[in-house]
């Protein structure tokens, strides 16, 4: 059990704190528009008035799960604080996602309803009609305004729902969403081969957003670049701290480099949420010039970023805030704040400081904590910790020990309490700051005909940082051919997670208990 659930407390409205924002303050810049706050809020209830209007208030209702499959809009952007304020679940789902991948989402989650735009209609229309879902059109006016229109009911009796069993487990479920009131459904890749779904609460999100602003501090003047995508906890999380914060979110469709730059030059940004990946690609595009005076924050997270990038980057002037963060605890965990002092020797993506209100420890094997310098286990309590997985007691049960949020990573923290992350959770590979969990790929790859074992692990990669690569074993007799394998792949995985290469080998590495060698595996590729 985490604390969250062992102290609940009732939030203020969320509509509330928009109102509570100066109407005339800027809160959101899209595609060259502004919009202040009080047409945020206007928007938002605008549309709530929609949900009633079309008689969805018992769907769009508080612990109900709805899919959110859109890319980043003015309009999704009302819709996600409507949903916010209603206390509807959103459950936001991969752009890169296949339709297999959407199809166990909705299923894992149990939602009766998808939310598409104009550009994910059709794909979304025929997931739903696979499934026996409803479909919602969410339809971009000009400004903070949009409007919802139903396009397919729902079947009297879903895919998933018979497969769910009874409306009994409906309303457990729903039952166990509202008592941690629920906010967010992530999808987190999982060990087992299949992702889990993380449940954050409204709490969750408010703490990690408040805690953020008291680490990192808020100027009025403030403007929050967001081109991560709004289906992660990073670019999630930019929109709740900036209603708290009282700042402007500059939101992009996507990441473009130029795009980035151009802003950076143009729009007055004074903070930027980036993975390693973008900020390569930034220091690529922009070349040797520097970073603009009015750029304050560059908040660096989704996996260790090399200390050459790094130092490139601060002798250019970009005010570096390395981040260690999980979907699990909302986001940041620890982050080192740019004006940090960097003594002689020391690594930038170290001395990371726990978000105020968050612990952090390093565990040895048996969970007892280590001495300062000793690396191990890292291990987190605090108000951003999850409640748990949806529908996985076992998987919150080994998640959550005794109020600590095991996270499966590796690091050390130095004798002044500053984290070091030596190793991300073993087995994962960050990929351009996407996650691929090697057991989710080698699922896909064990249900090709005539494979016996599959392997998968990351290999070094100029670009994103990391590749996904994959050693199969055939089956006595079989005739495997890799771009067969890959196809298959690609038909079932999002293009992060599909192998970049397959290799044919007679036998995989282990120990003498049958443990997978990944350690050798990766040295094949180095």
């Amino acid at each position: 059990m985490s604390r969250d659930s062992e102290h609940p407390e009732t939030p203020s409205s969320w509509l509330a704190e928009i109102h509570a924002q100066p109407p005339e303050r800027e809160a959101l810049i899209f595609e060259g528009e502004v919009s202040s706050f009080g047409e945020m809020a206007d928007g938002v209830a605008r549309l709530l008035a929609d949900f009633d209007r079309n008689d969805l208030s018992p769907i769009l209702a508080q612990g109900e799960r709805i899919a959110l499959f859109a890319p980043p809009s003015a309009a999704g952007v009302l819709l996600i604080h409507a949903c916010l304020e209603r206390g509807v679940v959103m459950v936001p789902w991969n752009l890169r996602w296949t339709d297999e991948e959407c199809v166990f989402a909705a299923r894992a989650a149990g939602t009766k309803w998808i939310v598409v735009s104009e550009q994910t209609e059709a794909a979304g229309d025929r997931i739903a009609a696979s499934l026996g879902c409803g479909l919602l059109r969410l339809v971009e006016s000009t400004g903070l305004a949009a409007t919802i229109a139903l396009v397919r009911h729902p079947a009297p009796d879903p895919v998933f729902d018979t497969e769910r069993a009874s409306e009994t487990t409906r309303d457990a479920d729903r039952e166990w969403v509202l008592a941690r009131r629920g906010a967010l459904l992530l999808f987190t890749s999982g060990t087992s081969g299949r992702p889990k779904a993380a449940l954050l609460s409204d709490r969750n999100l408010r703490a990690s957003a408040r805690a953020s602003i008291q680490l990192l501090g808020r100027d009025a003047d403030d403007r929050w670049l967001c081109c991560m995508p709004l289906f992660h906890i990073g670019g999630l999380s930019i929109l709740v701290r900036s209603v708290l914060a009282r700042t402007c979110v500059v939101l992009h469709r996507g990441f473009d480099a130029g795009a980035v730059s151009q802003a950076l030059d143009h729009e007055r940004v004074t903070r930027v949420s980036w993975v390693a990946t973008m900020l390569s690609r930034v220091l690529d595009h922009r070349g040797d010039r520097p970073a603009p005076d009015s750029l304050r924050l560059v908040l660096l997270g989704g996996g260790p970023a090399p200390d050459s990038m790094l130092e490139r980057a601060r002798r250019l002037g970009y005010p570096l805030a390395p981040t260690y963060g999980l979907t699990e605890a909302a986001s940041q965990v620890a982050t080192r704040p740019p004006d940090a002092a960097v003594r002689e020797g020391e690594s930038l993506a170290s001395g990371l400081v726990a978000l105020p209100g968050t612990e952090i420890r390093i565990v040895d094997e048996a969970g007892m904590p280590l001495p300062a310098d000793s690396p191990g286990a890292i291990e987190v309590r605090g108000p951003t910790v999850m409640p748990g997985y949806f529908r996985d007691r076992d998987a919150t049960t080994s998640a959550l020990r005794n109020g600590w949020l095991v996270t499966g990573d590796v690091g050390i923290l130095d004798v002044r309490g500053g984290l070091q992350v030596l190793d991300r959770r073993s087995d994962l590979i960050v990929s351009g700051g996407e996650n691929v969990y090697p057991a989710e790929v080698e699922s896909v790859l064990a249900g090709y005909p005539g494979v016996s074992e599959a392997a998968v692990i990351g290999a070094p990669d100029p670009r994103f940082g990391a590749c996904v690569r994959a050693l199969v074993v055939p089956e006595a007799g079989a005739a495997l051919e890799e771009p067969a394998l890959l196809e298959f792949c690609r038909e079932r995985l999002a293009g992060f997670k599909v192998p970049r290469s397959i290799d044919f080998v007679d036998a995989l590495p282990r120990t003498a208990s049958g443990k997978l060698l990944r350690r050798d595996l990766a040295n094949r590729f180095r």
